[in-house]
């Protein structure tokens, strides 16, 4: 099929009109997650919070309850993960995206996390700070700037760097805050180095009406860039947390995949 014309109008600002039956319609037909634009950088984006107080109460109960993860990551089995590297080491944490509370809850529970950073909007980290104070939740710390960190020893950004416009300058003052590992999930990356490019910016279709936009990263200038900042690639995987379909960027972008990454710091940088 050729999905030209589907691209470019899905593509447009009428989207933003769409009512929601339509939109899943159009998502469970042709399975279209991102389509490309004419942006060389990303524009302002307002990507949408769908949490409030209710829902992340509701999550802190269930979880007293069941003692299990409610919502699920986008790595998967992440506490597994995270134990083969520390094992019964304790290690402070920052949750790059992080907006539901069961996460630090279930990894508290399962490992030795002795402290667990929060960055995200502020209202979403003013929602985090009210629930810190009312359950007394010590070693959760909400955060709307890494400034104040002094360092950190695992940063994980859950589907998350990809909306971050100017992503070199916040990466660069992650890499001052001298992690240990740094580890990206359901992230985009592509292959094709012809285009000579960091990224290309997409539009995200299956959360429309929402209208927002996001890189698909270069994998080979990616790792390069880590390179260059002390980092190196260990763990690379394909993420299977979600069924994407990249069908609708052929020709333009030969092989895209959604990727798992984990760089390590290298000492003798």
């Amino acid at each position: 099929m050729n999905y030209t014309f589907l691209n470019k109008f899905l593509a447009k600002k009428i989207t933003k009109f769409f009512p929601k039956t339509l939109n899943r319609k159009l998502l469970r037909k042709y399975k279209i997650f991102f389509v490309p634009v004419n942006f060389l950088k990303l524009p302002k984006n307002f990507y949408p919070v769908d949490t409030n107080l209710k829902l992340q109460l509701k999550y802190i109960n269930q979880f007293q309850k069941e003692k299990k993860l409610i919502n699920n990551t986008t790595k998967k089995n992440l506490d597994k993960f995270l134990y083969k590297i520390y094992k019964k080491n304790s290690f402070s944490f920052l949750d790059v995206g992080g907006d539901k509370i069961d996460l630090f809850l279930f990894l508290s529970h399962k490992l030795k996390v002795k402290k667990y950073f929060v960055l995200n909007f502020s209202e979403i980290i003013s929602l985090f700070k009210f629930i810190k104070l009312k359950f007394n939740y010590n070693r959760f710390y909400p955060i709307t700037k890494i400034n104040s960190l002094k360092k950190i020893d695992f940063v994980y950004f859950g589907s998350s760097i990809q909306y971050f416009k100017n992503y070199k300058v916040f990466l660069k003052n992650i890499f001052k805050k001298k992690p240990k590992f740094i580890l990206f999930s359901g992230t985009s990356f592509f292959y094709d180095n012809s285009l000579k490019r960091d990224t290309i910016v997409v539009k995200q279709t299956n959360i429309l009406p929402n209208t927002v936009y996001l890189f698909f990263f270069n994998l080979d200038n990616f790792k390069i860039f880590f390179k260059k900042n002390g980092y190196k690639l260990i763990y690379l995987s394909k993420n299977n947390t979600a069924n994407i379909s990249y069908y609708n960027f052929k020709p333009y972008l030969k092989k895209i995949e959604y990727l798992d990454l984990l760089f390590v710091k290298e000492w003798n940088f």
